[in-house]
């Protein structure tokens, strides 16, 4: 039988008339404060603080920001929509973040006063067959982007979480479990349509903008404007791929990281999988995988690490499509439900309360650190919540690309480390990291996004930092598209 596995499991004006707006003192007078009231004059929605529905149109997805809350969220329906509103927002000193699907791990996606730019109508998704591409707009999700694109046997690859948008996980780098296959979401970009602070709506690829092209291939969402759409090179998938999941007790965890971490990032590229230490709920240990080709061939590929003392396998063959379904959790359900629920009509999947940090490892961990990430995610299991640690395996396609040719510079790394706790505990987060310092890079994943992480610009970028900020720049100087952890604060 195919795996049980949740979203959970698997992831283991004037001064005070400006103020009553929402966006803090206003430079002008009460004429500019009206003019502020209505919002951005686009064609789509936009909802103000105080009208119906703003409170779930305010809330991003994870639960920890819900007191963070913006003056009004805007729904354009286009690019010239986007255009319009950031030069409104321009024009009248009033802040924006743009928000794909909202998943930003910090809340970087929503804000204190100010605008959210929702781009949830920007999501048709074409394809050209004889090109080799699909155009897909900025507000899609995850799991429609793969439903799309499966309908012609084809893919990009892409994370497991259905409502996870397009834009933040692409500009962020994009690992999935066809990311040994293909490499990441940001390597397979060809182009894309972005609106910059002076409101020109710019084409950027390898022959257009190249430098900016090349910022978008890992830099990080909402830094150097708001992307509107997306061409990406596509893949043809066979009819059925294989899964599996590797479960071991928890006395077995330390030999079985050991096993894996020598094996996975080495594997056949057709295979992506991801090591689980469950600090609650079931399977204290597990890997789980996906395998472009039958699970006929699965007994050979996983010896290595079914060789562990413990070890209990299943495998089998699912469609494509069912396969993205069953890693997002959403087996039982229709495709309609396997959004969250409030971001699409049907959405049953509920948000969460979480944080997370990330490490990315460059040499085997020794028994050392194995046992002390085995024990910290038994001592998670014992504290209110629940959390996990996970291990994204890296190498194939990923690490065939030089860290300076894109942005995202984490290319010669065996695997990412993802710290993640639910509901609390984020004591127990700190000190997990903190315990693992002498073993990993100093590296971190923007898309595991950690406010709390001192020297971000090197941890994020690396050595790409400097022409990053120097493209930020060019592109916006008066750092208009601003956060806590933007390029160039």
């Amino acid at each position: 039988m195919e795996p049980s596995l949740d979203r959970r499991g698997f992831l283991a004006g004037a001064a005070a008339a400006g103020a009553s707006l929402g966006f803090g003192a206003s430079a002008g007078g009460l004429a500019r404060v009206a003019a502020r009231t209505a919002g951005p004059p686009i064609r789509g929605p936009v909802i103000r603080r105080g009208a119906a529905g703003f409170s779930q149109a305010a809330h991003v997805y994870n639960m920890r920001f819900d007191n963070v809350l913006p003056t009004l969220v805007a729904r354009p329906l286009d690019s010239a929509d986007v255009r319009t509103a950031v030069k409104w927002g321009v024009a009248h000193g009033v802040p924006l973040r743009a928000r794909s699907g909202g998943h930003s791990y910090a809340g970087y996606s929503t804000l204190s006063g100010g605008m959210v730019l929702d781009l949830r109508n920007l999501h048709t998704i074409s394809i050209d067959p004889h090109a080799g591409t699909a155009t897909i707009g900025a507000g899609a999700q995850l799991i429609d982007v793969y439903a799309a694109l499966a309908a012609s046997g084809l893919t990009i690859p892409a994370g497991s979480c259905p409502s996870v948008g397009i834009a933040g996980h692409a500009l962020g780098g994009g690992m999935g479990l066809a990311g040994r296959r293909f490499g990441l979401t940001a390597d397979n970009l060809l182009s894309a349509q972005i609106v910059t602070a002076d409101g020109q709506l710019l084409t950027v690829s390898a022959h257009e903008h190249p430098d900016l092209y090349w910022a978008l291939r890992g830099g990080g969402g909402g830094n150097f404007g708001v992307v509107t759409r997306f061409t990406f090179r596509v893949h043809s998938v066979p009819r059925t791929v294989a899964w599996f999941v590797v479960r071991w007790p928890a006395s077995s965890g330390a030999d079985a990281l050991g096993a894996w971490q020598t094996w996975a990032p080495h594997a056949r590229n057709e295979l992506t999988s991801i090591f689980h230490l469950n600090g609650g709920g079931f399977d204290p240990v597990r890997v789980t995988g996906q395998y472009f080709g039958p699970a006929s061939d699965l007994g050979s590929l996983l010896a290595p690490i079914t060789s562990v003392p413990g070890a209990g396998v299943s495998t089998g063959n699912l469609g494509f499509l069912p396969a993205q379904l069953m890693w997002a959790g959403c087996s039982s359900l229709s495709l309609s439900a396997c959004h969250t629920a409030g971001t699409r009509p049907g959405g049953t999947l509920p948000r969460e309360s979480f944080q997370a940090k990330s490490d990315y490892v460059s040499k085997p961990l020794p028994s050392s650190a194995r046992n002390a990430l085995v024990d910290a995610a038994l001592a998670r299991a014992q504290l209110p919540g629940s959390g996990a640690i996970l291990f994204d395996s890296y190498g194939g396609a990923i690490n065939d690309v030089a860290p300076a040719a894109t942005a995202f510079v984490h290319r010669r790394v065996l695997f990412c480390i993802q710290y993640l706790t639910y509901d609390g505990g984020g004591s127990w987060l700190s000190a997990t990291h903190a315990r693992m310092r002498p073993y990993v890079t100093g590296g971190a994943y923007f898309n595991y996004t950690d406010p709390s992480l001192p020297n971000w610009q090197t941890a994020y970028y690396g050595s790409n930092y400097p022409r990053l900020e120097s493209i930020r720049r060019a592109v916006d100087p008066h750092h208009y598209f601003n956060f806590p952890q933007a390029i160039g604060r």
